[in-house]
């Protein structure tokens, strides 16, 4: 019987020790840089090109769009989640890539992130501080002119003054104005 107990304490012991040493913490994620390609091509961005095939936006705006782009100094930014079933990423960003495309905004002008959490590591942590997936920010110089966030499920927009307005308008129109601002 002792030899039993023995045993059992042996093994008990041997599995505290081993489960300490392991972390109990998730480790923070990291983004990951994609190209227009590699989203299309991604499993986790499966529903990608259907729901920007889908959207038709406005036309006047995307004209605006077009006359305000400055190729040369301007960049906008994205970060978002790859699978989530939220109506922010699943037709913000595939909606806004849209309006760019048919703006004729060159790729090399489109930076997307890839993340599971707002929280994951990014490399432009220095510049881009996110509270929600996804988040577009339109730059100039490197100057954050306008920046669209989804949070709960609002869109809402910072620039120009504006801090947090929610435009309740279609993303076209608060894209063009980002481009103006």
């Amino acid at each position: 019987m002792n030899t039993l107990i023995r045993s059992f304490l042996a093994i008990c012991i041997g599995m505290f020790v081993l489960s300490s040493c392991t972390t109990n913490t998730e480790p923070s994620g990291s983004a990951t840089l994609l190209t227009l390609t590699e989203i299309s091509n991604n499993a986790g961005y499966a529903w990608f090109d259907a729901e920007k095939t889908l959207y038709v936006p406005d036309d006047s705006k995307i004209r605006v769009i077009k006359e305000q782009f400055k190729n040369k100094n301007q960049k906008i930014y994205f970060f978002v989640n790859p699978s989530c079933s939220c109506e922010g990423t699943k037709k913000t960003f595939p909606h806004a890539i849209r309006i760019l495309k048919d703006a004729g905004i060159a790729d090399d002008r489109i930076v997307i992130y890839s993340m599971k959490s707002h929280t994951d590591d990014h490399p432009l942590k220095s510049r881009f501080t996110l509270r929600g997936l996804p988040t577009i920010y339109i730059t100039v110089n490197d100057n954050v002119k306008c920046t669209m966030e989804v949070i709960d499920g609002k869109l809402l927009v910072s620039g120009n003054g504006k801090v947090d307005d929610n435009p309740g308008s279609k993303l076209e129109e608060v894209m063009a104005d980002g481009f103006s601002w």
